[in-house]
């Protein structure tokens, strides 16, 4: 998926993880695989289908003793079942990981915003996944979505290694989602948590990528590092 996204991912697994010494971390396989198709592309019938290339990292990785499958993007998580029949290891589902923990830990909020790519939007994962749970999801008006799109893709995109350029207006997308009703809202693409990640915002914000790496630390057998006990980064301020 996206190096920069694949880069947060192993630091959050890194940082999550309870431990004293280099030994006492998890053994973490990485296929750092740009070449797959772009995800929100072919659902927006742009370009090719990324299942291929998916089933050949993810089978890599089973064929190397991975015990868990994790994908530090959220468009791709629309192609889970087309790519779990194929293989033996468990891939974690982060959309529902990050539902599960809204539901959990925010029990009286019923409404959320949503921040995310086209294509996240297109598929609708995150509307099934969170509705089933009693949440509304809220999403920006049609010109927020373009804006969205361009700070992630644009030539001065986030994509491109352009972060701070975009704090500003997204964070105005946020606080436009928080006035409609939103008690949170969820940083829906991998790219986007790289900005959540550096800054803080007005608002609460929850990054899935974070929860995915918690419950990859749990499943893996190992213990959680308390929040409280993180250094830096806005994950320490944000759900």
């Amino acid at each position: 998926m996206g190096p920069g996204a694949t880069h947060a991912l192993f630091g959050l697994i890194i940082s999550h993880t309870l431990a004293q010494s280099d030994q006492d971390h998890i053994r973490v396989l990485i296929d750092n695989r740009p070449g797959i198709p772009d995800r929100s592309a072919f659902i927006l019938g742009e370009g090719p289908d990324p299942v291929p290339a998916m089933l050949e990292s993810a089978r890599g990785l089973e064929q190397m003793g991975a015990d868990l499958l994790l994908i530090p993007c959220n468009t791709a998580h629309y192609f889970l079942d087309r790519i779990r029949p194929f293989l033996k290891v468990r891939i974690l589902d982060m959309i529902r990981i990050c539902a599960d923990e809204i539901r959990s830990t925010r029990p009286g909020t019923g409404q959320v915003g949503l921040l995310a790519t086209l294509g996240t939007y297109a598929t609708e994962i995150y509307q099934r996944v969170l509705q089933e749970r009693g949440l509304q999801v809220l999403v920006p008006d049609k010109t927020d979505r373009g804006k969205l799109m361009q700070a992630i893709y644009g030539p001065q995109g986030i994509k491109a290694g352009h972060i701070s350029q975009h704090v500003k207006e997204i964070g105005r997308m946020g606080e436009r989602l928080m006035e409609a009703g939103a008690g949170v809202v969820i940083s829906g693409c991998t790219e986007l948590s790289l900005v959540f990640e550096k800054h803080a915002f007005s608002f609460p914000v929850v990054l899935p990528m974070r929860s995915l790496a918690r419950e990859a630390v749990l499943l893996a057998g190992y213990h959680l590092r308390e929040d409280r006990e993180l250094q830096g980064g806005s994950y320490n301020r944000n759900g």
